[in-house]
């Protein structure tokens, strides 16, 4: 990954919701930088929350980040109990102090301490960070993270020298001082309510208070850069790579070996991505500049790791050995949109590489978008991270803002084909064909790497009646397949599977109440009044279609109401027909990208409250009379 700077603050803390009542109180919330120069600063924190309930303990926890560029000046803290009595005072002896991962090549070290005593409480605390060796950007302002937290006072600002320019990108406005030698923004905020969390919610920073903001002119790890566009920032970053496309000519001479006999440029890239998944595995690095700069392709031919970075930048120097124009770029892949205005380093979080087909630019034509950090995924798959993203390219001119493109919503689909047969006693044989398309094999490609428990377990979790272990019959994938379809191509896994399952079918008498379905497959709902407007990025459907037959012995008596109910953003439906001991359903939910009013969430309520009466129903067979 790249390193990124505002990640922390800007993920939302999972937290579960207690409607109106607060978790958990932000009482104040300061937060000020002051630069000195392109390469030093100096920001302070004040932080006071009270925490209410035990579900809301992360927040009054103390977590701060430092590296080889910033250090830890000051701290001091207190804890006390909701009537202001002193539970414990803190000084910067008193934190622990680890790395972030071991699993990572990171200069990065977190401070922390948590506090162990009986809701509720207030934590407060004070501390100076020392910024030494650059400022690419200014720490990201969120003092609202979690739902059901309200905040009190909040109030960010930068001091910067007289003339310097920043950039921002928030959602209030700052006021601006000048006095000839020093220019200060602040942005303040003042009796938020918080917010509700909620599904399909709309992006966090349209429903928290926020900052981003950075200097145009920056230095990280002593290097100097310019970030007042997406045009610059891909200049500083071409700079930066240019000394580490060093393969040798061995290396060279070994790549054009094993494409000599490729008729296309995707046999090329697939022969190397492959030597690239057999050879290399992913190791974080954010050591320094190597935040943003990658491994030279020389010490990733040497050592055979790197991160996303390296191996990108490794794999494009071996396209271009074997005379394949390619082109890295970098994303966020927590946001398809980036700030509008506001281009930073510090925004994105990951880098890939881009392979035009055709020999034209990536918008114009057949691109593969390589993921060069997970060999398990299909060659030709835009994953659901980078898919309908806006991306840079870096080129020798400057960044260059392109929109990957996004798989139409029809595409992205679990579809369940169910077979069950139930004899004379209730008992059943189901059959299950499980076919993933799209975003939904994401979970799915690693299947055949599990134990056979693990395949077991992970199969039985979408069982709703009791049931034996499912029986694999049959494992497929197609991700071999994208020189058939170029552009079109969709990843897809087929997973075959069967279990038996007694007493599935309830007798009463001369009559069998037998399942609408055996499997899992209810809508998510839940109570009350929505709070925020419904988002949904990428669409979606589920769609199971199962067969019941019954001994020839036993006639239909009842079907169930069928439900068919369109509310905009989700449609419900469902089909049932019969022949004698035979009855074929088909379910349908289907939701479709887009923003919708909060309104409409009440229809759907009702909606799916009908389905999954639908789902949780009886078909009725009786015996048939001699």
């Amino acid at each position: 990954m790249i390193r990124y700077l505002s990640i922390l603050a800007f993920l939302l803390i999972p937290v579960l919701s207690y409607g109106q009542e607060y978790i958990a109180e932000v009482l104040e919330s300061t937060e000020s930088f002051q630069m000195k120069s392109v390469s030093s600063g100096t920001f302070r924190v004040h932080y006071k929350v009270k925490i209410n309930k035990e579900s809301a303990t992360s927040l009054g926890r103390i977590a701060i980040y430092v590296d080889s560029d910033k250090s830890l000046s000051s701290f001091s803290g207190s804890i006390t109990d909701s009537s202001g009595k002193l539970y414990r005072k803190l000084k910067k002896q008193d934190l622990d102090i680890q790395a972030l991962s071991e699993e990572m090549a990171d200069d990065n070290f977190v401070y922390y301490y948590r506090p162990v005593l009986q809701v509720p409480y207030i934590v407060e605390y004070d501390y100076e960070l020392t910024y030494k060796r650059g400022v690419p950007a200014f720490p990201a302002f969120f003092p609202v993270t979690s739902p059901d937290v309200k905040l009190a006072k909040g109030e960010f600002s930068v001091d910067v020298p007289a003339g310097t320019a920043i950039q921002y990108s928030s959602s209030m406005e700052p006021e601006i001082k000048k006095d000839g030698l020093r220019d200060k923004y602040v942005w303040s905020v003042s009796d938020f309510a918080g917010f509700s969390a909620e599904s399909f919610m709309p992006p966090a920073t349209e429903l928290v208070p926020y900052v981003y903001a950075s200097p145009v002119k920056f230095m990280f790890s002593k290097v100097e850069g310019n970030q007042g566009s997406w045009t610059d920032i891909g200049l500083w970053l071409y700079d930066l790579q240019k000394d580490t496309w060093d393969l040798s000519d061995e290396d060279k001479a070994k790549v054009r070996n094993m494409t000599s006999s490729c008729g296309s440029t995707f046999e090329k890239v697939k022969v190397l991505y492959d030597y690239l998944r057999q050879t290399t595995r992913y190791v974080s690095i954010q050591l320094g500049i190597g935040g943003y700069k990658p491994f030279n392709a020389s010490t990733v031919s040497r050592t055979g790791f790197g991160d996303c970075k390296a191996l990108s930048n490794y794999l494009k120097v071996m396209l271009e050995a074997a005379g394949v124009d390619s082109y890295y770029y970098i994303l966020n892949t927590n946001r398809a949109n980036l700030e509008k205005g506001y281009s930073s380093v510090g925004m994105m979080n990951h880098a890939m590489l881009a392979v035009p087909l055709a020999g034209s630019t990536p918008e114009q034509k057949d691109t593969l978008w390589v993921e060069c950090t997970n060999p398990s995924l299909p060659l030709g798959y835009r994953h659901y991270d980078v898919a309908g993203h806006q991306v840079v390219l870096v080129t020798e001119t400057g960044g260059q803002m392109i929109r990957c493109g996004r798989y139409a919503d029809s595409l992205s689909r679990l579809q369940n084909k169910v077979r069950v047969l139930v004899n004379a006693v209730g008992d059943a044989f189901v059959d299950v064909q499980e076919n993933a398309l799209l975003d939904f094999t994401e979970s799915r490609i690693r299947f055949q790497s599990l134990s056979e428990k693990e395949k077991s377990d992970r199969l039985a979790s979408a069982i709703a009646v009791s049931s034996n272990t499912p029986k694999i019959k049959n494992i497929r994938d197609n991700f071999g397949d994208y020189p058939k379809y170029g552009k079109s191509y969709v990843p897809e896994t087929k997973i075959d599977y069967s279990f038996e399952s007694s007493s599935y079918a309830e007798r009463n008498g001369e009559r069998l109440f037998v399942p609408v379905t055996p499997l899992k497959t209810e809508v998510k709902w839940k109570r009350g009044v929505r709070k925020n407007d419904i988002y949904i990025e990428s669409g979606y459907t589920y769609l199971d279609s199962v067969e019941i037959a019954v001994p020839p012995s036993y006639e239909l008596e009842g079907l169930p109401k069928p439900v068919n109910i369109d509310c905009g953003w989700v449609s419900l439906s469902s089909v049932l027909k019969a022949n004698d001991n035979k009855v074929l359903v088909v379910m349908k939910v289907e939701y479709k990208a887009g923003r919708y009013p909060k309104e409409k969430y009440a229809e759907f309520s009702a909606a799916a409250r009908k389905f999954n009466n639908l789902v949780s129903s009886k078909i009725v067979f009786r015996k048939k009379q001699d």
